[in-house]
């Protein structure tokens, strides 16, 4: 009886022995594997240690760095503590198209009940409605407001975001440039589409137009890119670079991976977007279901960009003024193109008086035009209005939404 008693114990031995053998070997594939990663982390993302950016190392990163094949990137952008701007960036590596699309930090958004109560245990001060300029205020840390803001404003656009990136004001100011557009959307559907799509049509069953800021990228940016554009040793510095500027919770690895879609890209081509929403007063509210169906339409896009996103299909001159429909009783906006004060009001009045309808005014940012340009939506309207003007061009091309003819004013015109 002692004998089969003592037998049991040395078999219950064995197994506590052997499981906590199991246990320490498991711990210690984790230790390793963890040590691992922060080694790689470390050395991969320490600025004092260079990438290598030589042909085969390029190479080499390429293979084995690990992207999505569509990369949502969530830009914040912050001066101190406020959200000062924040875009989506879509980075198709099937297409090599680019998409940057503006979200309006006056947004409010009221988290949904059940994500609420989780981030009450985060932080049980955090209030059910949320502006976006005052992320950071809502968390002890820059990493819970960036890490959960991504979660809040996933629920907000409806669509999955890859990863964020923070960049500082000064980065931002040379990196873009604002442009007053309008975003033209129907709500309650899923046939929603961004102005203009990307045929150059305007749905005539869109219903919702609203004007909205957006960030476009600067001349100065632009010949930046240009200057890299086709060289990957020259993109995998500057990527390393500009992530060493940044935070982000995308490795600067990973982003290499992206390496052969930046060589293919071209930076005419990025397209420029605001996002599908409303004006209540001053605060924003984004239409979720409208900027899930938008959102998804350019995720899923399967054509490559081949024009930039202000189109010309046709160019005439003002030798044929004379010939076409009269452009009275459409509907003209003006742009100052000149950095000229007071020239767009000035030609406002002065065609109004001539019959014609000038129903808005603005500013024209792309940059500083010296010869006057007439862009019309259909081709044979805008001729009569050419000779108000110093030998302008007239473009069939796209307008802003709600108008037929848009004229973007040139320094020529100022006297």
């Amino acid at each position: 009886m002692r004998s089969v008693k003592k037998k049991k114990n040395n078999v219950a031995r064995v197994f506590v022995v052997s499981l906590l053998k199991s246990v320490i070997f498991i711990i210690l594939l984790l230790v390793i594997g963890f040590a691992s990663y922060k080694i790689s982390y470390t050395i991969l993302s320490d600025k004092q240690v260079n990438i290598g950016t030589s042909k085969g190392d390029i190479a080499d990163i390429i293979e084995d760095a690990q992207t999505d094949e569509i990369s949502k990137n969530l830009i914040y952008v912050c001066n101190g503590d406020r959200i000062s701007a924040l875009l989506l960036e879509i980075c198709n590596t099937t297409t090599n198209n680019m998409d940057y699309i503006t979200i309006p930090v006056r947004t409010e958004f009221i988290i949904p009940t059940t994500m609420y109560q989780k981030l009450c245990t985060v932080n049980e001060e955090i209030p059910q409605i949320v502006r976006i300029s005052k992320l950071k205020s809502y968390f002890q840390s820059d990493d819970d407001a960036f890490g959960y803001g991504e979660l809040i404003i996933e629920r907000m656009l409806g669509v999955k975001i890859s990863y964020y990136t923070v960049l500082d004001q000064e980065t931002f100011r040379s990196h873009y440039t604002r442009k007053r557009i309008s975003v033209r959307f129907k709500q309650d559907t899923d046939d929603v589409t961004a102005t203009p799509d990307e045929s150059g049509t305007i749905p005539s069953n869109q219903t919702i137009n609203v004007r909205e800021s957006i960030a476009i990228a600067s001349d100065t940016y632009i010949k930046q890119l240009k200057s890299i554009a086709g060289d990957q040793e020259k993109i995998a510095e500057y990527i390393k670079e500009q992530y060493d500027r940044v935070d982000s919770n995308l490795t600067v690895y990973n982003k290499i991976g992206y390496i052969e879609c930046y060589e293919k890209l071209n930076v005419d081509y990025f397209h420029y977007w605001g996002i599908p929403g409303t004006f209540t007063e001053k605060i924003f509210s984004v239409d979720t279901k409208a900027s899930k169906s938008f959102l998804n339409r350019l995720i899923n896009n399967k054509n490559s960009y081949t024009r930039p996103h202000r189109r010309t299909s046709e160019v005439t001159t003002s030798s044929s003024k004379n010939k076409g429909r009269s452009s009275k009783g459409l509907n003209i906006i003006v742009l100052n193109g000149s950095k000229i004060s007071g020239l767009a009001s000035k030609t406002r009045d002065m065609l109004n008086e001539a019959g014609f309808s000038v129903t808005q005014i603005g500013d024209y940012t792309d940059e500083v035009l010296t010869q006057t340009r007439i862009i019309v939506k259909q081709k044979g309207i805008g001729n009569d209005l050419a000779r108000r003007f110093n030998n302008p061009s007239v473009v069939v091309g796209d307008v802003e939404e709600g108008f037929d003819i848009e004229i973007i004013l040139g320094t020529i015109d100022a006297n």
